[in-house]
């Protein structure tokens, strides 16, 4: 059976043309970041200025909610085309600007297309993909974002070194045009709508929704509290590298790498659980498996043993990632789906920027193997403060 459903993942054309194009989308967005943080730094040389490009780009999920009311009142298939190719055309107006501000507003805007698509693109994957594929097809999604994320800046940056920065631009607006080309060729029905309702109305909707969706709600709440507690170790990343285990600039690429690879494992071990084990155990088990690895990796006596353990962060992580969309993609109604993703990436985001700051300044309070022992626990308390709510919600429900 297994066989069977994994065969027609792979012959249901739809699917391979919004895998294919979101898998070079992905590859765009980590050209395109890498590319533009060269040229901020050959402009300015200020890391301030880098910093800033970077939160430029991440501005825009703040109008995340707006976004998700859109992809579930408009053709979801022309909000992914049009974001392809406003991404296709931005960048490729790097090409011709060399201004700080201009580029700092180009970044916003890159990020802003960037909003529109991701949510939209998971809100249309339940009425592309049957019920019994939609575990393996967000493990196929999920790996194919860990694998961009790994090779996607690797690549940028060997374009920018080999033939400069220009044709580095033009590069990325091309795979933004090929993820257009293939994603306007997929047939996508139109979000289910009860009534014609107006837009601040129909927000209003999806945030009542959410409130009173325990499950959904605690799944977006999690994400929020999980990012937040494990995402404080990436700014400990090459200081744990560097000075605790004096592995220099070699082993902290290969500590980030590693994590990159796990996520990428995490995946595939979805790909071939498909539906055979609960999703709601294999969340829990990705985040308490994070919450172990992370704490070890602060106690670990040597670089080696710590990179395996980053290694079985990044699995459960990319275990994590797939379980969390496919629980909310199930018990969502395709008529708000937009909505609520829209709210994932945003508490996603904002767990991302509370992160690195709390992260930076406890690797300077208590050091980094500290702030992995830290992180660890937060995450372990996050995981247990999810489970009793799902617990009682689960309890409340039985008994009605």
């Amino acid at each position: 059976m297994a066989d069977t459903v994994g065969a027609s993942l792979f012959q249901n054309p739809r699917f391979v043309k919004l895998w294919v194009g979101q898998g070079i989308s992905f590859i765009g967005d980590a050209f395109s970041a890498v590319a533009l943080v060269i040229m901020v730094a050959q402009i300015t040389g200020s890391a301030s200025a880098v910093g800033g490009i970077l939160v430029a780009r991440l501005l825009p999920t703040l109008a995340s909610p707006l976004v998700g009311v859109l992809a579930d009142r408009l053709d979801r298939r022309v909000i992914l085309v049009l974001s392809d190719l406003s991404r296709a055309v931005l960048v490729f107006g790097l090409v011709f600007v060399r201004d700080i501000v201009v580029l700092y507003l180009i970044a916003f805007l890159l990020g802003l297309a960037r909003t529109f698509f991701n949510p939209t693109v998971r809100a249309a994957f339940p009425s592309v993909v049957g019920d019994g594929d939609l575990t393996r097809a967000n493990a196929l999604i999920s790996g194919t974002f860990s694998v961009s994320m790994a090779i996607g800046p690797v690549l940028g940056g060997l374009v920018v070194a080999t033939v400069g920065l220009n044709a580095a631009f033009v590069f990325d607006a091309i795979t933004y045009l090929v993820s257009a080309g293939l994603l306007s060729r997929i047939a996508l029905p139109s979000p289910e709508r009860s009534a014609e309702t107006s837009f601040v109305r129909e927000l209003r909707s999806g945030l009542s929704y959410l409130k009173g969706a325990r499950v959904p709600l605690t799944i977006v709440v999690g994400a929020f509290l999980t990012i937040l507690a494990t995402n404080a170790t990436v700014p400990a990343e090459i200081f744990l590298a560097k000075d605790t285990f004096g592995s220099g600039n070699a082993g902290y690429g290969l500590l980030v790498s590693l994590w990159g690879g796990g996520m990428v494992l995490g995946s595939a071990l979805m790909a071939v659980a498909g539906n055979r084990v609960g999703l709601m155990p294999l969340y829990f088990l990705s985040i308490f498996a994070t919450a172990l690895a992370l704490a070890g990796t602060g106690l670990a006596p040597s670089f080696v043993l710590a990179l395996s353990l980053l290694t079985v962060a990044g699995a459960a992580n990319g275990i994590d990632n797939v379980a969390t969309d496919t629980i909310l993609q199930e018990q969502v109604p395709d008529a708000l789906l937009g909505r609520v993703f829209s709210i994932r990436f945003l508490t996603y985001s904002a767990g991302e920027a509370l992160a690195y700051p709390a992260g930076g300044l406890l690797v300077d309070i208590v050091g980094p193997r500290s702030t992995y022992l830290l992180a660890g626990a937060a995450t372990a308390a996050a995981g247990f403060l999810i489970f009793l709510v799902i617990a009682l919600v689960s309890r409340k429900t039985l008994k009605i």
